[in-house]
């Protein structure tokens, strides 16, 4: 008679890839949660860095790195990676412990479409900010 294993870190997975799932859709959602600037702010800071950046290399100096700072949406974007990580490593694992296959399965699936989902958003975005930037680029030159 064999012992079968009870799927204990199948279902953390299932759980945990839920979350990260549920995250992403959230923030996909009802994001961004943080104030953002416009984006002629940003080309304006940008286009100041980049001549302050120069400058200081033409008077032979090392250049001030700027230390990057974290906002909610940065916060919520890393938790849901990990988790969704995790979910994956649960189900990587309960698979070496021959859990049944379904959990596995689910866990893993969870898992991954979580960490999925915010690549396919973020190429949305890309893919929407190229199109966005395609028309004013277009619309400048007069056609």
């Amino acid at each position: 008679m064999t012992k079968e294993t009870k799927p204990v870190l199948g279902y953390w997975g299932i759980g945990i890839g839920s979350i990260a799932l549920l995250m992403a859709l959230v923030h996909f959602w009802a994001g961004p949660f943080a104030p953002s600037k416009s984006f002629e702010q940003t080309i304006a800071e940008k286009a100041v860095q980049i001549k302050q950046a120069a400058a200081a290399k033409l008077r032979g100096e090392e250049a001030a790195a700027k230390r990057r700072s974290y906002d909610i949406d940065d916060v919520f974007n890393v938790v849901t990676a990990v988790l969704g990580g995790l979910g994956i490593i649960l189900a990587a694992i309960g698979f070496a412990r021959k859990e049944p296959s379904r959990v596995v399965s689910a866990a893993a699936f969870l898992g991954g479409g979580a960490i999925a989902f915010q690549f396919f958003g973020l190429a949305l975005g890309v893919i929407a900010a190229a199109i966005v930037l395609s028309a004013v680029v277009a619309s400048m030159g007069g056609a």
